[in-house]
This record gives structure tokens, C-alpha cells and sequence, in this order.
């Protein structure tokens, strides 16, 4: 570990809840990710009256942003299936996201948009989930 504290990103844990008491699936073979950005718009309140010959900004409304990540694909595995059934449902699902070293997660509400597989020629099959995020869910 350098003196800093900082670590590689590998090792960060990926899970998907369903249910009202959520039945947790860890997602193997996951990919570099960004977890969703929350970020709210800036939103104009310039005015004749703005101050300094400045645009004025505020905070916009918080976002329902599309999330996804990577994924080897196995066909008609237990992982598999289950994307393929959420994303047909259109059911909302937990979307939980652990750094490694972290003790909290991230925990968002969602609905799966998508699960399509790649099949490369040369190389691994993958798999893309696309969510929309609904929310962060703060404990």
C-alpha cells in the first residue's frame, strides 16, 4: 500500500438485490466501472440584476442517470438468466457497489434496461447491463 493509503480498484464487489427483503447476487467477471453520477444540472438564474457582469447558477434537480458496466458472459448461466429476467420484468432492483477496502457500500435503486452479450470472434464473451438509476439509497 503506498504511503498515501491509495490501492488498486481490484477487488471492488458488485451485487444486485431483488425483493422487498433483497436476495443479493454478487456479478462475476465485472469490468473497470464508475459508479453512477448523482451530479445535480446547473440551471441559469442569470438576470439583468446578476451581479459583476456574471452568470448566475443554481443547483438543478438531482438526475436519473443510465448506469452500466461489463461483464463476462456465460451463457444460460445462473447470472445470466437472472439479467435476462430483471431486464424483461422491469421490476426495481438494488444496485450495490463495495470499493475495496471500503466497509460501506453504495446502494442505489434502479431497473434494468438492458443485458446484452458480445460475441467476439477472438476474444472473451462479455456481457453489457445497462441500469437507470433511480435513486441513492442512504441508510
Amino acid at each position: 500500500m503506498a504511503s498515501t493509503g491509495v490501492s488498486l480498484g481490484h477487488g471492488a464487489r458488485v451485487r444486485l438485490g431483488r425483493g422487498a427483503t433483497p436476495t443479493w447476487t454478487t456479478l462475476t467477471g465485472t469490468q473497470d466501472f464508475t459508479p453512477p453520477d448523482l451530479s445535480p444540472a446547473d440551471e441559469d438564474a442569470t438576470s439583468h440584476d446578476s451581479p459583476g457582469f456574471a452568470e448566475e447558477t443554481i443547483p438543478g434537480l438531482y438526475p436519473n442517470p443510465d448506469w452500466s458496466i461489463s461483464k463476462h458472459y456465460v451463457p444460460e448461466d445462473a447470472e445470466d438468466v437472472l439479467l435476462a429476467a430483471v431486464a424483461a420484468s422491469h421490476e426495481t432492483v438494488l444496485l450495490e457497489i463495495l470499493p475495496r477496502g471500503a466497509t460501506e457500500p453504495f446502494v442505489y435503486q434502479g431497473y434494468v434496461k438492458q443485458w446484452l452479450p458480445t460475441l467476439p470472434v477472438k476474444g472473451v464473451m462479455t456481457g453489457e447491463l445497462m441500469m437507470k438509476i433511480l435513486s441513492r439509497v442512504v441508510a
